[in-house]
């Protein structure tokens, strides 16, 4: 009780982000978010936003052979510049993974209690049913963002969910802020250089990693020269062993531990 009293109140004066990671080292994860990673790597690459723009690492994807995540928020879906559903349809009968990207593509802590979060996440995921693209397990939060509680109330709802925070994800993670490496577009002070992926990949290559590609190809930093570079990263990483799986398949056979995610605070 203590501990958590002391992460609140530093948690209190952080920005978004080193609040979220404050409460991660602080707190420890709770049982429902330990994810232990013992299989060999994979490689996962996830497309955000949903935007027309995406169908170039479809394109990318299918000249490897290999399929990636794309994101989307039902508000979004068909708006100008947006994939539509029948695209969207076209890309999960390709074997793509259609993950959930919040319902309006607000942030989740900014919802104003976690029932309103789960009701309107519930709706938005009814609909992607609807329209025949199943019941999404895997979630990527809107701008990354999420903390202890969302973490809580989101685990009955998905098989896990991805944050912005960087990492390979080496050994373990946690469940519902999986770790991802940004390319092409806010990579920020990060080298981004093709050596530099090619190395997380070699790293990745000596096993139990899980490095996530996290992809934007309407942003401006996302040039025609980053899918060409995809493609040898994705060659470099089957060389070296490494799969390129969509998350469905990589954590297929381990769900969340959902009974026990109403356990701790």
């Amino acid at each position: 009780m203590i501990i958590r009293r002391i992460a609140n109140a530093i948690a209190k004066r952080l920005p978004s982000h080193a609040k979220d990671r404050v409460e991660e080292v602080l707190l420890g994860l709770r049982d429902f978010e330990r994810l232990q990673i013992s299989r060999p790597s994979a490689l996962t690459i996830v497309c955000d936003d949903g935007e027309v723009k995406d169908l170039d690492i479809v394109e990318v994807l299918e000249s490897r052979g290999v399929k990636g995540v794309f994101a989307v928020s039902p508000d979004l879906i068909g708006r100008p510049g947006f994939l539509t559903y029948d695209q969207l349809r076209s890309i999960r009968r390709a074997g793509h993974e259609i993950a959930f990207h919040g319902t309006t593509h607000d942030p989740f802590p900014d919802f104003p209690d976690m029932q309103r979060l789960v009701g309107v996440v519930l709706e938005g995921t009814r609909r992607l049913a609807a329209e025949g693209l199943g019941a999404p397990p895997t979630l990527i939060y809107p701008f990354g963002r999420h903390d202890r509680a969302v973490r809580k109330a989101i685990a009955p709802l998905f098989d896990c969910a991805f944050t912005t925070w960087f990492g390979i994800n080496p050994g373990s993670a946690n469940r519902y802020a999986i770790r991802r490496i940004p390319f092409g577009a806010y990579v920020g002070k990060l080298p981004g250089t093709e050596a530099w992926y090619r190395g997380l990949l070699d790293r990745s290559a000596q096993g139990a990693c899980w490095p996530t590609l996290m992809l934007h190809p309407s942003a401006a930093e996302h040039r025609p020269e980053h899918n060409e570079l995809l493609k040898r990263l994705i060659d470099h990483a089957l060389e070296r062993g490494v799969a390129v799986r969509t998350v469905a398949a990589h954590l297929g056979g381990e769900p969340a531990a959902v009974a026990a995610a109403g356990a701790g605070e």
